[in-house]
C-alpha cells in the first residue's frame, strides 16, 4: 500500500489534548503511542472505518528499552581521541 504524508497544524490546546490522550492510551496499549497513532485512531472512529495494520506507524521506536539494548560499551581511555 502506498502511503503519503499529511501535515496538520493544530492549536496548542489541541496539541495538549492529543498528548493527554497519548498518556491515557499508555494503560491499554502498553506504550505511549505517537501523535500520528492517536490521530489515526481518531480518524478511524470519526470516519467509521477500520484501518488495516498497514496504517500503523512503522518507524522504529527510540524508547528506553531500545536505547538500552543498543548501548555500546564506553571506549577505553586509550582509544579515546584527545
Amino acid at each position: 500500500m502506498s502511503r503519503t504524508q499529511l501535515n496538520v497544524r493544530v492549536s496548542e490546546d489541541l496539541e495538549k489534548a492529543i498528548d493527554e490522550k497519548r498518556i491515557e492510551l499508555r494503560a491499554t496499549m502498553g506504550t505511549i503511542p505517537s501523535r500520528s497513532d492517536v490521530l489515526r485512531l481518531a480518524l478511524e472512529a470519526y470516519l467509521g472505518i477500520a484501518l488495516a495494520d498497514s496504517e500503523a506507524d512503522r518507524r522504529g521506536t527510540t524508547g528506553p528499552e531500545k536505547r538500552r539494548a543498543g548501548q555500546r560499551p564506553a571506549l577505553s581511555a586509550s582509544k579515546k581521541s584527545s
